[in-house]
This record gives structure tokens, C-alpha cells and sequence, in this order.
């Protein structure tokens, strides 16, 4: 945990703009790591009865959830965590706006 905090830490320090910052599935997973995980396990994620449905659905579950621990996450957080979800459990078809470099990686 201590070195996701540096890690998050780095990132905010190294001047990421918002631009830079939108859809980083890393910066994502760190901040997932890092107020997540502790309650989700990978179950969560693979169970038949998921609530989200698409890559907007996944975003407004993540939107939840930032607001019901805190709701301190911007939007460019919000879209990074579901990125790195999505990525990793999902796969769902990702909005261009949102994953302009991540769709080339759900193709493979």
C-alpha cells in the first residue's frame, strides 16, 4: 500500500495535466490499489450478476462508489480506475473520447 501512495504521489508531483491524466489505466490501478482493493476482491469483478453492463455503466459504478467513500476522485481519476478495470476484467467496447490509446489493446 505504502507504494502506491509514492507511486500516486510521483505522478501528481511529475505535473500530469488533465489531458496527460484522462484514461491512465496505471494511474487508475494505483488509485484502485489504493482505496479499493481492500474491500474488492477480483470476485467482485468475474461475478454473472455485474451491474455494469457497458464501459458507461462501469464508470457510473466507479462514480458511485468514489461518492460513497469520499468522493474525492475528478473525472479524470473516475475514467483511469475504470479504465484499469475495464481493461483488466471487462473488456467492454470503450468510448474514443475516454480510451483513444486503449483501443487497440481491447482488440487483442
Amino acid at each position: 500500500m505504502l507504494k502506491a501512495v509514492i507511486a500516486l504521489l510521483a505522478l501528481s508531483l511529475a505535473g500530469l495535466s488533465g489531458a496527460q491524466a484522462a484514461a491512465d489505466a496505471e494511474r487508475g490501478k494505483i488509485l484502485y490499489e489504493t482505496r479499493c482493493s481492500a474491500c474488492h476482491a477480483s470476485s467482485v469483478h468475474q461475478r454473472s450478476a455485474r451491474k455494469a453492463k457497458s464501459f458507461d455503466g462501469l464508470r457510473a459504478q466507479v462514480l458511485r462508489w468514489s461518492t460513497e467513500v469520499g468522493g474525492s476522485w475528478s473525472a479524470d481519476e473516475i475514467d483511469g480506475v475504470a479504465l484499469y478495470l475495464n481493461r483488466r476484467y471487462y473488456r467492454f467496447p470503450c468510448p474514443p473520447g475516454v480510451c483513444k490509446a486503449d483501443q487497440a489493446s481491447l482488440a487483442r
